[in-house]
């Protein structure tokens, strides 16, 4: 039989062939047996315009985060850990290095601690470990595994990996406030936010569109890489629209859908 992990549909499938088999029980006797589980809430996606073949050991060796991240946060939006991460010893300690390079916006320094986590953290396809079985010497010998449960390595570097695009305190969002120079394009899609969702598209590290789609009345302003100074905002497509500077909050009305282009 084939087992297949379905990330875009978040399930897995199973199917093959044989001589013989097993007819499942019906539907109702399998949900009174088993409890529902919800379908995944999270419908974010990240591409970073690399369209190679995912043949994961050419994939492990290049190390390109252009494939690997993509993979990395939607297989981490899927997970659910079972709780907080705690500690922050060994195989975690990494997962902190990469959250200080963050914290102190040091996007050019980001994927050297993403590559070390990447490869100590992980085995086959994204399979997360707590122990190094490969030895490659990125954490002591002596480095304790710890006891928290190694799903925290997609969950937590999934929201690391979203923070590098966007993030939000309050009624401000901030768009590419981290962007490693490597990921010079790439898009973002149903980025769910407080007040509405965004999609979001960069070429050249600039930003070239986004859309959000406002979720309830108020006001949010939005804070771009300091080369953008204004932009255009627009209901609908032909319409001429306003230009708002950065900075200035933009008022929103729930179920409209708003147009953002032309970033000077």
């Amino acid at each position: 039989f084939t087992v297949m992990q379905d990330l875009e549909r978040g399930c897995v499938s199973v199917w093959g062939e044989g001589l013989s088999y097993h007819v499942l029980p019906t539907l109702e006797i399998v949900e009174t047996k088993n409890p529902k589980v919800e379908k995944p809430a999270s419908h974010e996606k990240l591409s970073l315009g690399s369209h190679k073949k995912q043949e994961w050991e050419m994939v492990k060796k290049r190390c390109d985060f252009r494939e690997i991240f993509p993979l990395w946060f939607r297989l981490g939006s899927l997970t659910v850990p079972g709780g907080p991460l705690k500690g922050k010893k060994g195989i975690f300690s990494l997962l902190e290095e990469c959250k200080e390079k963050i914290d102190t916006h040091r996007p050019e320094r980001i994927l050297c601690s993403f590559e070390r986590l990447f490869l100590a953290g992980f085995r086959s396809m994204m399979v997360p470990r707590l122990v190094d079985e490969d030895y490659l010497g990125i954490l002591p010998v002596e480095c304790e595994p710890g006891s928290e449960t190694p799903l925290h390595l997609l969950s937590e570097g999934a929201r690391l990996i979203r923070s590098l695009f966007i993030t939000q305190k309050k009624n401000k969002i901030a768009i590419l406030p981290n962007l490693p120079p490597e990921f010079f394009a790439g898009r973002m899609i149903q980025l769910n936010c407080d007040a509405g969702e965004v999609d979001l598209e960069w070429t050249k590290k600039c930003v070239r569109q986004m859309v959000f789609r406002a979720k309830k009345d108020g006001e949010v302003c939005f804070d771009f890489p300091s080369s953008v100074n204004r932009f255009r905002v627009r209901v609908h497509p032909k319409e001429k629209g306003e230009v708002l500077l950065c900075g200035k909050p933009l008022e929103i009305k729930s179920g409209t859908t708003y147009l953002l282009d032309r970033f000077l």
